[in-house]
């Protein structure tokens, strides 16, 4: 598989409830520990910089840069804790492999 999904190298668990992530009214999501923010559209880079900081920003760029830009997919990612959401579908999961619906991520990035 030649896309990568840069996400999987951020994330340090799965399995568990998305405890510890940043909720935004603004209908973003944001994970300190692995340092990215994420919207509607996926891993925002903007969003990051504004929530999270200059080396936030900067960190997550580089790993984007060694993924290489065209095998980034910022539609798919995975947060502490499991929480995996996908743009595409417009759904977030507890963890990638139950696929029970988090619905407060979910409606957080897609309101639905």
């Amino acid at each position: 598989m030649k896309k990568l999904i840069l996400i999987s190298m951020l994330t340090m668990a799965f399995g568990a409830q998305a405890a510890g992530l940043d909720y935004y009214k603004e209908g973003a999501i944001c994970d300190r520990k692995s340092g990215f923010c994420a919207d509607f559209m996926g891993v925002s880079v903007a969003l990051t910089k504004m929530y999270l900081g200059d080396k936030a920003e900067q960190k997550l760029m580089a790993e984007i840069n060694k993924v290489g830009i065209n095998d980034f997919d910022a539609s798919t990612f995975t947060m502490r804790g499991g929480l995996t959401c996908d743009t595409k579908v417009k759904t977030c999961w507890t963890n990638r492999y139950d696929k029970k619906v988090d619905v407060k991520a979910t409606k957080t990035l897609f309101g639905t």
